[in-house]
Formats: C-alpha cells, sequence, structure tokens
C-alpha cells in the first residue's frame, strides 16, 4: 500500500538554504519545529517556520507558517523513526534539522519514551533528538495534546470545529473532561491553573467494560476467554476500532446465519482498517451495524461515568477518530 496517500505535491526542497553568518542563528532567522501525532494507526506529521519575533500565547494557537504536512499508516513502517526520516525528505529537509519537535504518542510517557498500548512499536525522545540532530525533542501523552488543543477550538456559532451535542451552562474555571475512541480509547481532565489549564493524563480507556443487557453480558464473556483474562475485560476492547472488530467478530460466532461472505472477506483482509470496513457496511439490519450501534452505547456509556466521576461542569468534550464520523 501506498505508505504516504498525501503528500503535500510541492515541497519546498530547500525550505532555508542561505548561511547564515550571524554566531547564534536562533536568535536572528527563522527556524523549524515539527510536530506530530503518532496513533496506533496513523502518523501525521507537520513542520512550521517559526520567525524569532513570534510569541505563543496560553490558550491560543501556536504562531507560524505551515511548510508541510503528511499522514503515514504505521502498518507500512519498521518504526516511527523510519516515519520522521521519510517526512523530513519529502521536506527538503535533508541539510538541517527541525530546532525542536513535540510529538503526541499514544500510550503513557515516562522519562521522555513510550512503549505503545495498540503496536508494537517504542519511541525514546532523546535517542530520537541524538539520531536525527534535533535539538529537543519532547513526547506527551496523545490526549495531553488532545487536552490543550481543546482550550484553542473556535466554539462561536457556526463553528465548524464544535458540534454540541447536550447544551448547558458552562461554569467557569469548572473541570474539564475528555474522551476519544479512535484505535484505542483514550481519556483526559484539565483543571484551571494560575494561567489557564493544565492538561492531565489518564489511561482511564482500561478501566472495565461494563455490560447492561444480556447480550452485551455474553459479549464480556467472549472476550474474556479470546484474550485469556479470568476476571475483566477493558473499555478499550469494545470502545474503540479494535473494539468495533471485536464486537463484529463475536457477532459472527453469535449468528453465523447473518454472515454476508463478500463483507466478511473485506473485513478480513483490511488488517489495521477493520474497524472502518465495518462502517463502511453498516447497512440497517446487518452484523455490521449491529455492532456499531453495540460500540456507540458503550461509548455513550463510559463517557457518562467519566461525567460522574470528575464533574466536569467547564465541558465534557467526545474527540478521537470515531466520534466526527458517528456524529449523527
Amino acid at each position: 500500500p501506498n505508505p504516504n496517500p498525501n503528500p503535500n505535491p510541492n515541497p519546498d526542497p530547500d525550505p532555508d538554504p542561505n548561511p547564515n553568518p550571524n554566531p547564534n542563528p536562533t536568535r536572528t532567522m527563522a527556524q523549524y519545529i515539527l510536530a506530530g501525532d503518532c496513533g496506533g494507526t496513523n502518523t501525521r506529521l507537520l513542520l512550521y517556520q517559526v520567525e524569532p519575533d513570534m510569541e505563543l500565547d496560553d490558550g491560543a494557537r501556536a504562531p507560524g507558517r505551515l511548510v508541510h504536512r503528511a499522514e503515514y499508516k504505521n502498518e507500512c513502517y519498521e518504526s516511527f523513526e523510519a516515519v520522521v526520516k521519510s517526512f523530513l525528505s519529502e521536506a527538503g529537509m535533508k541539510k538541517k534539522a527541525p530546532l525542536t519537535a513535540c510529538f503526541a504518542v499514544a500510550g503513557p510517557v515516562y522519562e521522555n519514551a513510550v512503549e505503545f498500548t495498540n503496536r508494537d512499536w517504542s519511541i525514546d525522545g532523546n535517542a530520537v533528538e541524538a539520531d536525527m540532530g534535533i535539538a529537543s525533542v519532547r513526547l506527551v501523552n496523545d490526549f495531553v495534546a488532545n487536552g490543550y488543543g481543546l482550550l484553542t477550538l473556535d466554539e462561536g456559532p457556526g463553528s465548524e470545529e464544535v458540534v454540541v451535542l447536550q447544551d448547558a451552562p458552562r461554569v467557569k474555571r469548572g473541570v474539564i473532561a475528555c474522551i476519544g475512541a479512535g484505535t484505542g480509547l483514550g481519556e483526559c481532565y484539565l483543571t484551571p491553573s494560575a494561567t489557564g489549564y493544565d492538561t492531565y493524563p489518564s489511561e482511564g480507556g482500561h478501566t472495565d467494560y461494563a455490560p447492561r443487557t444480556d447480550l452485551e453480558i455474553e459479549l464480556l464473556e467472549y472476550l474474556k476467554a479470546k484474550f485469556a483474562q479470568k476476571h475483566r475485560v477493558s473499555n478499550e476492547r469494545v470502545v474503540s476500532g479494535i473494539g468495533i472488530a471485536n464486537i463484529y467478530e463475536f457477532l459472527t460466532h453469535k449468528y453465523p446465519d447473518r454472515v454476508e461472505r463478500e463483507v466478511n472477506a473485506e473485513i478480513d483482509a483490511a488488517g489495521d482498517n477493520r474497524g472502518g470496513v465495518i462502517a463502511k457496511h453498516a447497512s440497517p439490519g446487518s452484523l455490521c451495524n449491529q455492532a456499531i450501534d453495540i460500540m456507540v452505547a458503550a461509548y455513550g456509556s463510559e463517557a457518562g461515568n467519566l461525567a460522574l466521576k470528575l464533574i466536569p461542569l467547564g465541558g465534557l468534550y467526545l474527540t478521537g477518530g470515531i466520534t466526527p464520523k458517528n456524529i449523527d
């Protein structure tokens, strides 16, 4: 498969070819900042040019000019570093490295390193610095990045960035909660600080899945057997792209006479995109549609549980790749 479906068609072959005689160039010339979101399925990278007089305001979008952006399928690469090297080459950055980089990663970050939850990858920010000559590389949990991103949303009338599902008066400086289903299930929360809000990561997506119907109880028992778990199954096994595939698999065993062979073969061949293929075939009355319904119900349940735990009077946000695709 094409590892880079959306390359910049006209990348600058050398964003800054002129040598700089100033002994302290970082104070007088534009620099380049690399930002990225590395999830279980995709990696999205963006390269920005930033002038030395630009300032970052708390709660505002970061300044800078977008030079190059691209999205990659992780399954086409052996490592995250291979993705970054490909991106920088496409961006014309062979002769220089970005000044700094920050990557949002799908897993708990400890000492600037991460072991991915839903992919056999690991990233060490310090090793990336040394390997690529980037002065500073910082890893943050992907939902910490989501949390800070919430503060920059345009929520005015007619905004295309936010859809209000349940309107209610917002309490100023109230706690904010965020939950998002994608390849996995992420959660975070924000609390007020002296300068605005601070965001904190959570692994709440791995709390216990709580079935509410007889069919969901059967699903729980099926997943316990599948994953060799005697006592529990996490919400992420159900509320995620991977979860959609798990639910569909259960339903094919439960209702073999309803399996559509061509659809089932397409799903089996879809690799990391099985959830997407199931969603594509979710016509009324199909097993695919039933799988989506079960996932969405569990998603709403966990969002409600998060609201009960945190009392987010500043807002409860649903994010992640699955959410906008099922907004109706």
